[in-house]
């Protein structure tokens, strides 16, 4: 194993309110970054899809950790 740093914690952990989370992340995301969220809290996880779909129609592409580190 190899440990994986991040870019951007948004500090989900701390609110239960999904809508902060995602605000968090997309005033600090870059390309490149790897953006530490947790799958504890149900506001974390509506966070991640909001992120993800929005990322996405910025045309960003999520990768999987092998492909960000090594490629």
């Amino acid at each position: 194993m190899i440990e994986v740093l991040w870019n951007v914690d948004p500090l989900d952990w701390k609110t239960d309110h999904a809508d902060t989370v995602v605000q968090r992340v997309l005033k600090e995301v870059q390309e490149n970054d790897i953006i530490l969220l947790h799958d504890a809290s149900e506001s974390s996880v509506k966070a991640a899809l909001q992120i993800i779909d929005t990322l996405q129609k910025e045309g960003y592409v999520f990768v999987t950790v092998d492909e960000i580190l090594f490629d």
